[in-house]
């Protein structure tokens, strides 16, 4: 996999070129606009820090993608916990959802990337944090599901995403919409007290989304944790 940027007026573009065919569907999924024989992202050159991200991203890509496909090990587990020990002396609210928080209960899903959710005011502190680990912009997404999205590379990949739009719940609240933000649990991980959407949504998406291997897992712990009176 080789890596070149490029700018054309305001833009810079991230291109992906000479990889192995199992990455196009992971590079589909991280929306990536194919062009031509590679694949591309477009952002600002006038985004803080966007030299040291460009050369993050280069050194990094590979790894990020390959752990994306299932192609080497995730290690979700260190890249929560260097989240989490960063976050810990700051006033940031945030919270963790999908597979991840259901791993944390003691469910195993494996994760692919570690998805967080803050509140859009805090993405300028959260940019500034992990400054050196971004390796795509945390920038406003103009109309999408959520109004910022970034990535940092801690690890594993972990998706930053603010203010969840409330078409996310329709037709059915989802794990990562308003109505989760509304109803979140607190779990006790690795000494740390985190957030997570109610597992019954969870459920849900992943039964939606017809990953039945996953809806068994969950469904099994959920049975296992009913308490009759």
């Amino acid at each position: 996999m080789k890596i070149a940027f490029e700018e054309h007026g305001n833009q810079v573009v991230f291109r992906i070129f000479d990889f192995d065919s199992k990455y196009e569907d992971v590079l589909k999924m991280c929306f990536y606009e194919k062009d031509g024989k590679s694949y591309i992202k477009n952002f600002s050159k006038n985004i803080m820090n966007i030299d040291h991200i460009k050369a993050y991203f280069e050194k990094n890509a590979e790894e990020m993608f390959s752990q994306l496909g299932y192609f080497k090990p995730i290690p979700w587990e260190k890249a929560l916990l260097g989240f989490v020990e960063r976050m810990q002396d700051t006033d940031i609210e945030w919270w963790l959802t999908g597979s991840c928080a259901a791993c944390i209960r003691g469910i195993a899903l494996s994760p692919h990337d570690v998805d967080i959710m803050v509140e859009s005011k805090y993405v300028e502190q959260i940019s500034e944090i992990f400054a050196d680990y971004i390796i795509e912009p945390i920038i406003d997404t103009n109309g999408w599901l959520t109004k910022d999205f970034g990535v940092i590379f801690l690890h594993a990949r972990i998706d930053i995403a603010s203010d969840p739009q409330a078409c996310l719940d329709d037709p059915e609240p989802v794990d990562c919409g308003p109505y989760a933000k509304e109803h979140l649990e607190k779990i006790m991980w690795k000494g740390y007290e985190i957030k997570v959407p109610p597992l019954q949504l969870q459920l849900n998406v992943n039964r939606k989304r017809g990953r039945e291997d996953r809806v068994r897992l969950i469904q099994e712990y959920i049975n296992g944790h009913i308490h009759f009176s």
